[in-house]
């Protein structure tokens, strides 16, 4: 049996430690070159033509962000003209619903055609009189 001091023993076992750590990183330094070398180098035509995809793309999406804010103009607008059609097509269907009632025909022929009931008169002025007296 032989006897080893401890020094010597914690010495040998640092040692193969450091090997074992040393073959270690040698391993994952070898696969990180490997890697790297699997790795196809970019070439400036590349770098350029990935540069030109990216700029077109932005331009796209830029220009597709102003189109949606064209379209919802538009159709703040399409949707304002729709609630006055619809108020238009209220005001007629009313209309349209008194045409037959003789208030209406009364109403329409005073203003249209000017008619009177007898014993009424009808004052007629012109333009230019009627600025003059506001």
């Amino acid at each position: 049996m032989r006897i080893i001091e401890i020094e010597e023993a914690q010495a040998k076992r640092r040692k193969k430690r450091e090997e074992q750590f040393g073959r270690e990183k040698a391993k994952q330094r070898a696969k990180r070159t490997r890697a790297k070398q699997a790795l196809p180098k970019m070439t400036p035509g590349k770098k350029l033509a990935a540069l030109g995809v990216v700029v077109v793309a932005v331009l796209l999406f830029c220009y597709n962000g102003l189109r949606i804010i064209d379209l919802n103009l538009d159709k703040a607008d399409y949707e304002k003209q729709l609630a006055e059609k619809q108020s238009e097509k209220v005001r007629l269907e009313k209309e349209l619903a008194m045409i037959g009632t003789p208030e209406y025909i009364e109403q329409e022929a005073r203003s249209r055609f000017h008619m009177l009931k007898d014993g009424e008169l009808l004052y007629v002025f012109s333009e230019q009189q009627a600025d003059n007296t506001r």
